[in-house]
């Protein structure tokens, strides 16, 4: 973790405006080809979504500004070393937020999201001592059982949150056999704007096709 230099960044004027709101987080949803990662996770019998989240995870990694956070009113770029997932195991309706490690090997990282989900006994678990809950990268969940072209997340209009929200809906094939899920991104609009939405998609992408 290392202190932001405000007067020396270059987005420091949205910062500052942005900031001051009650409610400052934008979302947006937007369609995502993912033909490539079901046939990826298909191939390793991995779970589908569990291989969407570490995309998004490996992604979003990549640009420190998805990683600032406000602690104790410093703003920080954080560790990003941990993943919040929601996820239900077969046949309950009842979710789980599991909180776990992010590992750069896509298959040890499913694999150990699995494992924690099986064995899981209660809604959510605390992080590990010594871990802070600015290190999670983003909260992912999905609703694989309708499409939809938009949503918010909870809030806490008392805390200024600016880790990511990201969600995915239902699956679609289209004539030519593609897959395609929407894409919803909340995040914070004084760290965050289009061009790096647009940045990050097209990392997604290039993620998804490189599997």
């Amino acid at each position: 973790m290392r202190e932001l230099d405000l007067e020396s960044w270059k987005r420091k004027d949205i910062f500052n405006l942005y900031y001051q709101f009650d409610i400052p987080q934008v979302s947006l949803c937007t369609p995502l080809n993912v033909t490539r990662v079901y046939e990826f996770a298909k191939s390793k019998d991995l779970s589908f979504y569990f291989c969407m989240c570490h995309v998004f995870y490996t992604a979003l990694l990549k640009f420190e500004e998805f990683m600032i956070r406000s602690i104790k009113g410093k703003i920080v770029i954080e560790d990003g070393e941990f993943v919040n997932i929601c996820a239900n195991r077969e046949g309950e309706e009842i979710f789980k937020i599991i909180t776990g490690r992010y590992y750069r090997d896509i298959e040890k990282f499913c694999n150990e999201t699995k494992k924690k989900l099986e064995n899981q006994t209660t809604f959510t678990e605390p992080l590990p001592p010594g871990v802070r809950r600015s290190q999670v990268i983003a909260y992912i969940s999905c609703a694989p059982w309708f499409e939809f072209t938009h949503l918010t997340h909870p809030q806490d209009v008392q805390r200024n949150s600016f880790v990511p929200h990201v969600s995915f809906d239902k699956m679609k094939i289209n004539e030519k056999g593609e897959r395609w899920v929407n894409v919803s991104l909340q995040v914070n609009h004084a760290a965050i704007d289009g061009i790096l939405i647009a940045k990050l998609l097209d990392e997604v992408n290039s993620i998804i096709t490189h599997l």
